[in-house]
């Protein structure tokens, strides 16, 4: 299965389109557009807008840190930051997994691209 988003600005085009589409394809229209991969879709007059606000809360929840405490991003060059001698050794895997949940996030976010490369 393979998901796809399409539209246009008249509304015959994208019945026509739709129609050429489920005569080569097995596939169903789910309507206006909302949400897409993680990402949250909100369409006005001004235009479309995107957000990842619930795929953001839903990585924080999977690995314990919602009471986690915001910091500025970029963050400073000069923090340092302090080894923690009593602390656990990590499992790698849910760690690989922390880091493909962060990327996926800067996909849509430059600003902390940077900060998660």
């Amino acid at each position: 299965m393979d998901d796809i988003i399409f539209g246009g600005s008249s509304h015959a085009l994208v019945a026509k389109f739709a129609d050429l589409m489920s005569r080569e394809f097995e596939m169903s229209m789910m309507g206006e557009l909302t949400f897409f991969l993680g990402l949250q879709i909100k369409q006005t007059r001004e235009g479309t807008f995107v957000h990842q606000g619930k795929y953001t809360k839903d990585v924080l929840k999977k690995f314990d840190m919602g009471e986690a405490k915001p910091l500025s991003i970029p963050m400073s060059t000069t923090t340092a930051l302090d080894v923690d001698e009593e602390g656990e050794a990590m499992d790698q895997k849910e760690y690989h997994s922390m880091i493909r949940s962060l990327l996926y996030l800067t996909a849509m976010r430059p600003d902390i691209q940077f900060v998660v490369s």
